[in-house]
């Protein structure tokens, strides 16, 4: 699952935005890394954990991808999300290892203003895996190690959804930065061991996702600024006048 939610992220971030581009030249591109903090609500986990004797595991986490999208600059975009990240925690010997990967495709509206500010409204739909290990102790030899084991490993996945609102400004034509801050709700599996499942917390994930982005690319030749030649209105050319010939003449044949 986490290796085909990796090739997935690079493939729709990659391949969307060239897509949705060769439809025209109306069409604007723009894709860059992506790194974000989640505040995630880790209550149950926590609670699981620490009434075995662990650490708390962190709750704030820190997350580096990337995002690529395609559409008129100020309509309807559609792009692709991928990012991962892990915090780990530590007691004495013990410690937990909690990890995240999540992937999506997205559709946004955008709204450009007077100031040059651009607002955009948005959902991301997609999914991801969490990874949680913990480690009772450190071995002392190689047959400590594999005669008592000491590691214990687990991964789920889940399916989410991210409704944000973003603020972009581009300081250049062909780069842009991008704030954004959203929500996300998933609904997750039950925990697997190998190939052994069970239920353990967190049933469903949630939690406030904040974004910097710096996109490059640039928008479609619709919105490029209207040069003089465009506003000019088309004088008609005048016609010649006819030349006259003389009565005494007879016209040349």
């Amino acid at each position: 699952m986490r290796f085909l939610g990796k090739f997935f992220a690079i493939v729709i971030v990659l391949a969307i935005p060239c897509a949705v581009a060769a439809d025209g030249p109306q069409d604007g591109a723009g894709g860059g890394p992506m790194p974000s903090i989640l505040f995630l609500d880790l209550g149950g986990l926590n609670d699981a954990v620490t009434a075995a004797g662990y650490p708390r595991v962190s709750e704030v986490l820190f997350t580096m991808g990337g995002s690529g999208y395609g559409g008129r600059s100020n309509e309807i975009r559609f792009g692709g999300v991928g990012a991962g990240g892990a915090t780990t925690s530590r007691s004495g010997e013990r410690s937990v290892r909690f990890g995240l990967e999540y992937y999506g495709l997205f559709v946004e509206k955008a709204t450009a203003s007077d100031s040059g500010l651009t607002v955009v409204l948005g959902t991301v739909m997609g999914g991801g895996s969490l990874d949680l290990r913990l480690i009772d102790r450190f071995p002392d030899s190689f047959g400590d190690a594999v005669g008592a084991p000491y590691v214990a490993s687990m991964t789920k996945d889940f399916y989410s959804v991210q409704p944000y609102v973003a603020f972009e400004a581009r300081p250049l034509r062909w780069m842009a930065t991008r704030f954004q801050l959203g929500f996300l709700w998933a609904l997750t599996d039950p925990w697997t061991f190998e190939a052994v499942e069970f239920s353990g917390p967190p049933r469903t994930l949630t939690g406030l996702v904040a974004s910097l982005t710096v996109q490059f690319g640039g928008p479609g030749e619709d919105d490029e600024d209207a040069t003089p030649d465009d506003d000019a209105e088309i004088q008609p050319v005048p016609e010649e006048p006819a030349a006259e010939t003389s009565p005494d003449q007879p016209p040349s044949e």
